[in-house]
Parts: structure tokens; sequence; C-alpha cells
């Protein structure tokens, strides 16, 4: 009896895109509230609606929070979009159809990140770098 091994493809998907995507979703994540912060902090420019120009600057100052927002949001969408994709099943004749052990735990870390928040999808960059040294994959940097 053969031990089933990932394939190429099931590896791109898996394990690098996955890992790509965690690290787009913490970039975006972070830039986003970076922009919601930098939008706050303008609000007490604007403040004085009574002088010219004040009520432009407050305008502005919000809707640099909902962009910011608004980037915060698309970066959770797409990470939840991403560990929800079905990937098609293993044919029957690639190892039986029986799913190699370093997919199913990768598997596990991408419901927990679907089902969790921001810290199951930062823990799942450090379970991602474990599982590829407990497996023996291919660096992801």
């Amino acid at each position: 009896m053969t031990v089933p091994v990932p394939t190429d493809a099931e590896l791109q998907f898996y394990y690098f895109g996955f890992y790509r995507a965690l690290k787009r979703y913490r970039t975006v994540t972070l830039i986003g509230w970076s922009v919601v912060l930098t939008g706050c902090a303008s609000v007490p420019l604007g403040w004085n609606i009574g002088r010219p120009g004040g009520l432009i600057e407050l305008t502005l100052s919000g809707f640099t929070i909902l962009a910011g927002l608004a980037l915060v949001w698309q970066s959770v969408t797409t990470l939840d979009e991403y560990a929800r994709i079905p990937y098609p099943s293993r044919q029957s004749g690639n190892g039986n159809g029986e799913t190699p052990a370093v997919l199913g735990e990768i598997i596990e870390i991408m419901r927990d990140v679907a089902d969790g928040g921001w810290q199951e999808a930062y823990a799942g960059l450090r379970k991602l770098k474990e599982l590829g040294t407990k497996h023996g994959l291919r660096s992801l940097e």
C-alpha cells in the first residue's frame, strides 16, 4: 500500500496559494487599518466647520475612513472566498482517492481561518510554515 502524495497542483493551491492569500490578507488589512487611523486622526483638522474648507476637510476625513474600512472588508472577503473554494476531489488513479495527510491538515487550517477571525488567519501563517517543516515541503519564502 502506497502513502498518498499531494500533486503539484494540490500543493500550489493548498500550500503555496493559501500562504500567499494569508500574506495578502495580512498586508491589505494592515494598510486598511492604517488608512482608517489616518482618517480618524484628520477629523480634528476639519472639526471647525465655520472656517473656509472645514466642511470639505471633515468630509474627506470621513471618506478616508470609509476607504480604509473598504480595504479591510475586501481583504477579509478575499481570504474567506479563497478558503471556501471547492477544489476538485482526488482522482481514483492518484493514491486510490485518499487525501494525503498534509492536505488534510491544511484543509483543517483553512476551515479554522474561514470560521474564525484575524487571530486564526495570523496563526494560519505560522501553522503552514510548521507543516512545511514537518512534512519536508519546499520553503514558502
